[in-house]
């Protein structure tokens, strides 16, 4: 049996958690930074999930993520991260602790997609079988839902369209591929138990998310092959994995100091 003490205890009940989302102030600021985002959150998984959405719906090419939880005991939790939000999302997702609240941020769906599914529904807007909200009302329609599919730990995209013909589903699947530029083409696959059709398109990423998403590949590979390793016996090995997983963890995270200089 187990016993804590009561001011241990209420620490971790009453730990908060600060996440700040901002970038480098446009011209003209008085402010080194401009702050798109603060909340405050009671576990990492949802202070993961906010900083990987909001990043993801803000156009900028450089964002910075601060997280800080208080009350601090050793800091180890801290985290200061920048880049783009797919490197933001990679960044965090290589930390356990906010692994899971990456996976289910909340992201926009491509902007192909919606371009393609103005290009599809146009014809039947003009037949007058369109709804005041935008979404096609055709008589014996089905649900449709898009799901966009990014490489892990990248968060997927869902984009749910209401009723449609099954017909227009596929003319749907055919326009995302010839405007998404991929190989793979969109597939289309119809649920019975859920009655609804699901188009799912996997979505192109830039070469600096590409990058970072091997970037976690490789950190989760060097745990993976650090866990193993008997650190006497394989000392030499150790010693260079360790050194390799330093450096690909700090690529992206920035130094826990006032003058926050950023570890490259």
């Amino acid at each position: 049996m187990s016993t804590s003490s009561p001011t241990s205890s209420a620490a971790r009940r009453f730990r908060t958690i600060d996440v700040r989302v901002s970038s480098p102030a446009p011209i003209g600021y008085d402010d080194d930074t401009f702050a798109s985002g603060e909340r405050r959150f009671a576990s990492p998984s949802a202070a993961a999930r906010f900083a990987v959405s909001h990043a993801a719906g803000l156009d900028w090419p450089d964002i910075t993520v601060t997280i800080t939880h208080t009350p601090v005991s050793d800091g180890a939790d801290d985290v200061c991260v920048s880049g783009t939000a797919g490197e933001i999302a990679c960044a965090l997702a290589a930390i356990p602790i906010y692994s899971a609240g990456v996976r289910t941020a909340r992201i926009p769906a491509p902007a192909y997609l919606r371009a393609a599914v103005d290009e599809v529904a146009l014809p039947i807007q003009w037949q007058g079988s369109v709804g005041p909200d935008g979404r096609v009302s055709a008589e014996a329609g089905v649900d449709v839902r898009v799901l966009s599919t990014r490489p892990d730990p990248l968060p997927n995209s869902t984009l749910p369209l209401g009723q449609w013909p099954p017909d227009l589903a596929h003319d749907l699947a055919r326009s995302i591929t010839e405007r998404s530029g991929q190989p793979s083409p969109a597939t289309v696959t119809y649920l019975p138990d859920q009655g609804r059709f699901e188009i799912i398109h996997p979505v192109p990423i830039s070469d600096t998310d590409a990058a970072a998403v091997a970037r976690y590949i490789r950190i989760t590979q060097l745990r993976a092959n650090l866990a193993a390793l008997d650190l006497v016996a394989d000392a030499d090995c150790a010693v260079g994995l360790a050194a390799e997983l330093h450096v690909l963890e700090s690529y992206s995270r920035r130094v826990s100091s006032t003058d926050d200089r950023t570890v490259r």
